[in-house]
C-alpha cells in the first residue's frame, strides 16, 4: 500500500540522514568515480555513443557544481561489482538494487524501468506470466540479474540451451550478438532493461524488423555509492537532495530527453 511504501521510504531517508556528516577537506578533494558496464542511456559508451549517459550526467551536474572531481570509467560488469565491493568504484548508476549489500542507495530513485523482450516483428507473444516464454529460445545476458519470477525462470532452465542461451562479452558485444542471433533466427527473443533494448535497437537501425515489448515489472533505478567509501551515506544524501532539485528546476527533464526519455513520477 502507499502509505507503507511512503513510510518506508521516510524511514530509509531518515536513517540516510542520521548516518550522513560533514566531509573533511580530503574526503571532498577525493574524486568521485562513477564506474559502470555501457548500459545506454543509463550510462553510456564515450567512444561508441557520445554520451555519458543520463545519470552519468546527472551525478556530475549534482557533485561538480558543488566543487568535486568526478571521473567516469567503462568496465565489464564483473569489474563494476569488484569495484563496488573494494570501495575503488564511488558511484554506480544503474542499480535496482544493494547487489548483496555493496551499495547504499539514495531516498530519493533516479530513473525507472522495467524489463523487456525485443524480438522480430512478425512473431506473436502475450505476456502474463514466465512459463509463457517455454515455447521461444530466449537469449539472456551472463551474470545480470533480471529479479524475482524472471530470474526463477532463467535459473530452472539455464541448462536447457532451446530455452535459454546466454550471451557474454564487453560492452555491447552481448547486445550486439543478441540482437545478430534474433535477425538471423537462431534465437526468439532477447531480454534486458526496456530502455537499454531500445537504445540497442535504435543504434544498430533495426526498428523496422524489430519491436521491443515491456514486461510490465516497473522498478526504480539508483546511482548506488559503495558502502566500502566512507562517504557513502553523505554522497547519497547529496544525491537525494540534487535529484530533487534537478526534478524541481526541470532540467532533469532535459537531460533525459537528450537520450529520448521522459521522466516519470
Amino acid at each position: 500500500p502507499l502509505p507503507v511504501l511512503a513510510a518506508l521510504l521516510a524511514l530509509v531517508a531518515g536513517t540516510l540522514d542520521a548516518r550522513a556528516r560533514e566531509l573533511t577537506p580530503a574526503e571532498r578533494g577525493r574524486p568521485i568515480i562513477i564506474a559502470s558496464d555501457p548500459w545506454c542511456p543509463y550510462a553510456c559508451d564515450p567512444d561508441a555513443d557520445g554520451r555519458e549517459g543520463y545519470m552519468v550526467d546527472m551525478t556530475r551536474e549534482i557533485f561538480e557544481g558543488l566543487g568535486f572531481k568526478v571521473e567516469y570509467r567503462v568496465v565489464n560488469f564483473a569489474m563494476m561489482k569488484r569495484m563496488a565491493k573494494d570501495g575503488t568504484a564511488t558511484a554506480l548508476p544503474g542499480v535496482a538494487s544493494t547487489m548483496d549489500g555493496a551499495a547504499l542507495l539514495p531516498a530519493i530513485a533516479q530513473g525507472n524501468s522495467a524489463n523487456a523482450v525485443v524480438m522480430a516483428r512478425t512473431q506473436n507473444f502475450t505476456f502474463a506470466k514466465p512459463d509463457d516464454f517455454e515455447r521461444f529460445k530466449l537469449g539472456v545476458i551472463k551474470d545480470y540479474d533480471y529479479g524475482g519470477v524472471l530470474q526463477e525462470y532463467v535459473d530452472k532452465n539455464i541448462q536447457n540451451p532451446e530455452r535459454i542461451v546466454v550471451l557474454s562479452g564487453f560492452g555491447y558485444s552481448h547486445l550486439v550478438q543478441g540482437l545478430r542471433l534474433l535477425s538471423a533466427g537462431r534465437i526468439d527473443m532477447l531480454m534486458d532493461d526496456h530502455n537499454v533494448l531500445r537504445w540497442q535497437v535504435r543504434r544498430m537501425g533495426m526498428q523496422q524488423q524489430m519491436v521491443t515489448h515491456s514486461l510490465k515489472d516497473d522498478a526504480d533505478l539508483f546511482v548506488g555509492f559503495s558502502q566500502n567509501d566512507p562517504r557513502a551515506p553523505e554522497l547519497a544524501r547529496i544525491m537525494a537532495e540534487g535529484t530533487r532539485r534537478l526534478r524541481d528546476n526541470g532540467r532533469l527533464t532535459a537531460i533525459m530527453r537528450n537520450y529520448g526519455l521522459e521522466e516519470q513520477a
